[in-house]
């Protein structure tokens, strides 16, 4: 049976090779693949984070109480940090600038190489732990809002 750690960290691979296509563009000075590659990364990464942040978290604080601090709170707070970058990115890989848009790569990545690992490895399972029997049920709407 699928888990919600699992479906989570696939949509991490999925997302991470698309990024890497994007970063590669941006290495060729393919502007038109970076424009491409570089939107649906940041199309699917934001989400990945709604995902996150309508769902799977508050899901989470319901049942276990953890709501001013707590992983899902400092999950939050690295999702703040994320989003002036993600902006600068879009903004790079609409103008095909790669040089651009492998500076903001390189500043995302300090701060979501991290996050991910604190996601697969806390966040998930303790969510997985908590939400029990109803897990699957939030998987189910997990994926229907990826769709």
């Amino acid at each position: 049976m699928e888990s919600i750690s699992s479906y989570m960290q696939q949509d991490h691979v999925a997302i991470d090779g698309i990024g890497e296509r994007a970063v590669a563009a941006a290495d060729a000075g393919a502007g038109r693949v970076l424009e491409r590659e570089g939107s649906e990364f940041l199309r699917r990464l934001r989400r990945h984070i709604e995902m996150e942040e309508q769902l799977l978290f508050p899901a989470f604080e319901q049942r276990t109480g953890m709501t001013q601090a707590g992983p899902s709170a400092q999950m939050r707070e690295e999702h703040e940090q994320m989003q002036p970058i993600l902006a600068q990115m879009q903004t790079a890989a609409a103008a095909g600038d790669g040089a651009a848009y492998q500076r903001t790569t390189r500043a995302l990545l300090d701060i979501l190489v991290p996050h991910n690992q604190k996601e697969e490895q806390m966040m998930y399972p303790m969510l997985d732990e908590a939400m029990g029997v109803e897990a699957q049920a939030l998987l189910a709407q997990v994926k229907a809002m990826a769709i």
